[in-house]
């Protein structure tokens, strides 16, 4: 099972899925989505005391990003057991990411992949891809959640496959309450996927963005 799941998460990681998809820049967490299926659910950002989160979603189908504000300690590597041992005992336990998993390519940086399968409630099955990747010494988690029955849901294969879109910029923050911020980044998704979706609004979109600013 675990290296069937390996080979699944490889072949979708290096050769996504083809569908229409929106470009999302994600200025908070220093990420932009190249590939996020255009059905995803208008992403949100939430801030807690020790980072940013962006999460969407298609159906059953969740996609998380984290990114810790504090420089991961020195000598941190996603490929080191016990370091990520200490990562699934921060964050989830129900994960063993120590013992399991495969090194992955994540927007450039080396990464360490797993996927879980397990029996969930009511004869439906859990499935989870988990991600861990070091960006300018900041950790990134990436997560993939969704419950399907009889099968894996097409969208968590959506979702996992918009990981190999995933590029690392600069984190760029506004100095607004963690509210307004999520507002402005909501309205740069619509921006986007007007420009993505509708190439002849782009000269007006430039005219309306010149005029805010």
């Amino acid at each position: 099972m675990i290296r069937s799941a390996t080979i699944w998460i490889a072949t979708l990681l290096l050769c996504p899925l083809t569908s229409r998809a929106d470009e999302v820049d994600v200025p908070e967490l220093g990420v932009r989505l190249t590939s996020l299926p255009s059905v995803a659910a208008k992403p949100q950002v939430t801030q807690q005391s020790a980072g940013y989160t962006l999460t969407t979603q298609i159906g059953p189908a969740l996609l998380s990003i984290y990114r810790d504000n504090d420089p991961a300690p020195a000598g941190s590597d996603v490929a080191d057991p016990g370091y990520r041992a200490k990562l699934d005992a921060r964050f989830d336990q129900s994960v063993d990411s120590k013992m399991q998993g495969a090194p992955t390519n994540v927007g450039g940086h080396s990464g360490w992949t797993v996927v879980d399968v397990r029996a969930g409630a009511s004869g439906a099955t859990l499935y989870t891809c988990l991600t861990y990747v070091i960006v300018e010494q900041h950790l990134y988690r990436l997560t993939v959640r969704a419950s399907g029955s009889p099968g894996r849901p097409a969208e968590f294969d959506s979702l996992v496959a918009a990981m190999s879109g995933v590029k690392f910029e600069p984190v760029q923050r506004s100095e607004l309450p963690a509210t307004q911020s999520a507002a402005t980044f909501r309205h740069g998704y619509a921006r986007n996927t007007l420009r993505a979706g509708r190439n002849d609004r782009q000269d007006h979109l430039r005219g309306v963005h010149a005029a805010q600013v």
